[in-house]
């Protein structure tokens, strides 16, 4: 693969993600993508990009074309609208929650919210109006004069309270009994009136992904594909990443039931599915890949095979032979919107499945976004080989004096900027209570970009109130805008970055030679804090404990029964740690690394991998 290269994480934001196409074809004609991550519609330009560059691995860069040309193609016979294909059950609810949180229609607004609601729960709305209407019967019959004035504004008021509290009751109950039974969201991803429909979301999806791949149909693109590119399509799946893929794909999915994230792929050896389930979710084609690519069973699992088949439960592929549009489909479950989808997991905690028969029970995947939505870190390291650009989503800021047109898409212009925090502006409760959302949501992503090295390498794309999100009924003329900013997006990355780092005369320019040694000094300066708060634990114990040195050197206690190291192991550790201790007892305090450098200070945590 030729040089250089880049890796690029992307935001969710549903129908934002149309932004991200031109984007990435932009950055495709000067760099080779390497490892590639997204969340949601983050994730669905991930699995196309990535499958772009697979084709170009096999000396076809046409999946870049066509990964250009999907805004165009969204944009005609409002094919975008058309991929979210509501259920049967939940047709009517997406009809009304369309219209409630739509594009308005209607001046004002609310006038068209409130007739959709009515329209779309036609039944319960006249039943509600009925007590005012007799008592308006009544009025006209019995009443004159200012009493008949009376009761006519009381009848309105009681008809009108009716026909609120019944359309409401009927909308409540179509929230509390359509979206359960439809795995809690509106749209599946499969069309209930036909299977095989080109235009619903995973059939779409899961084609596009294929055909920018370049593969013959029917045939899923995987991550071992994506890894090995010069691997037979019928070979054996790989059970373990390579240490140095070739092209390496992540998306985050939440797994709701157990309150976390993750990031696909990783070795599902705990989880089953339920293929007549799955075909709510992903293609028929996909489904019989999965099923006919079963991971091998592990040890614990040999006794309960008939079990769980039984149970038409069957195994997940390895992990080398995971589709991709299994795991973007997980990714970008927005909640509500699009369906959560079930897994199975046996809880091992519970008495009652140390039989012969455990019982495997639902696990919930959802969206990445509500876990972490822009993961601008997923492919971090302390000194990184080539940039990894990210790209984001955000409000248009207010105008600010002398400006005589708003930005479009941003990035830092000096080491400086980006630093500041943006405001989330709100005046009402509801504003209150979303400014809340968003700060369990994305307090972590938002803390993330504003680290230095980080926030140079991110643009920003700025989104009116009637651009992506749930916007689902844009029209051609918004897309086509979107797709422009998409491009201006790229072009910012790729004149940033592409020349390289060579102590050329006069640098000192926002380029990737700075951004090499802002991530040098911010390293260096985590390393050191993360290196005395280990030499304090080291060397500074309480009276009462035994040094750390003597717990590495011991062959008593607890060393010789938790974790315990093989011999030769053991001796490595212990010179290994020695070697160490010595080695910062010269480094620090010696060394200041964290003097005037650049802020806000990082640190270097410990956490478990997603």
């Amino acid at each position: 693969m030729p040089e250089p290269f880049c890796d690029i994480v992307m935001k969710g934001g549903i129908t934002s993600g149309i932004v991200y196409p031109p984007a990435i074809k932009v950055i495709s004609d000067r760099f080779t993508f390497r490892n590639i991550g997204g969340t949601s519609a983050g994730a669905i330009a991930a699995a196309m990009t990535a499958a772009a560059e697979y084709r170009r691995c096999k000396g076809d860069g046409g999946g870049f074309t066509l990964v250009n040309n999907l805004p165009d193609e969204l944009a005609r016979n409002n094919t975008l609208s058309r991929l979210f294909t509501p259920n049967k059950g939940t047709a009517r609810l997406f009809r009304t929650l369309a219209t409630l949180i739509g594009r308005p229609t209607t001046k004002p607004p609310w006038v068209g919210k409130v007739s959709a609601l009515i329209r779309a729960y036609a039944a319960s709305s006249w039943k509600g109006a009925i007590p005012g209407l007799i008592f308006l019967a009544l009025a006209l019959y019995l009443a004159s004069g200012i009493s008949l004035a009376i009761d006519l504004l009381a009848a309105a008021f009681i008809g009108i309270v009716g026909l609120v509290a019944l359309t409401a009751r009927a909308f409540v109950a179509d929230v509390l009994t359509e979206l359960p039974a439809n795995q809690f969201g509106l749209c599946s991803g499969i069309s209930d009136a036909d299977a095989d429909d080109p235009v619903a979301l995973s059939n779409w999806l899961s084609r596009k992904i294929d055909a920018a791949a370049g593969l013959p149909a029917d045939t899923p693109l995987t991550f071992g594909m994506l890894w090995q590119p010069d691997r037979g399509l019928e070979e054996p799946g790989l059970t373990k990443r390579p240490d140095e893929p070739a092209i390496n794909l992540e998306v985050i999915a939440t797994n709701v039931t157990w309150g976390r994230p993750y990031s696909f792929p990783f070795e599902m050896t705990q989880f089953l599915f339920d293929p007549i389930e799955f075909e709510k979710f992903l293609p028929k084609y996909v489904i019989r890949w999965m099923t006919g690519h079963p991971r091998e069973a592990q040890p614990r699992e040999q006794a309960h095979l008939d079990h769980y088949q039984s149970l038409g439960l069957h195994r997940l592929p390895c992990i080398g032979d995971l589709p991709v549009i299994f795991a973007t489909r997980l990714s970008l479950s927005f909640p509500v919107l699009l369906s959560a989808v079930p897994l199975y997991s046996v809880d091992w905690s519970l008495a009652s499945n140390e039989g012969p028969s455990p019982t495997p029970e639902l696990c919930w995947w959802s969206d990445g976004g509500i876990s972490s939505n822009f993961p601008i870190s997923l492919f971090d390291s302390p000194l990184p080989r080539w940039p990894t650009f990210g790209i984001t989503l955000g409000d248009f800021p207010p105008p600010r004096p002398g400006e005589e047109k708003e930005p479009e898409v941003w990035m830092p212009s000096s080491n400086n900027a980006g630093i500041l925090p943006q405001f989330l502006r709100f005046t009402d409760v509801p504003g209150f209570g979303s400014a809340i959302a968003n700060a369990m949501q994305n307090w972590n992503d938002n803390t993330q970009s504003r680290v230095p090295g980080y926030r140079d390498r991110i643009v920003t794309i700025y989104l009116h109130k009637n651009e992506g999100g749930l916007n689902l009924d844009m029209p051609s003329d918004v897309l086509m805008a979107l797709k422009q900013r998409g491009a201006a997006a790229g072009q910012l990355l790729v004149e940033r970055f592409s020349a390289p780092s060579d102590l050329g005369a006069g640098r000192g320019n926002m380029d990737w030679e700075n951004h090499r040694w802002v991530r040098y000094r911010t390293a260096m300066a985590a390393l050191q804090e993360y290196v005395m708060t280990y030499k304090r634990g080291y060397s500074k114990q309480q009276a009462r404990d035994v040094p750390y040195s003597d717990l590495v050197n011991s062959d008593t206690g607890t060393p010789a029964h938790h974790y315990p190291l093989p011999q030769a192991a053991k001796d490595a550790d212990r010179l290994a740690t020695a070697q160490f201790a010595k080695m910062i007892d010269t480094w620090v305090p010696p060394l200041d690394f964290e003097g005037q450098s650049p802020q806000p200070s990082p640190l270097h945590v410990i956490r478990p991998k997603i």
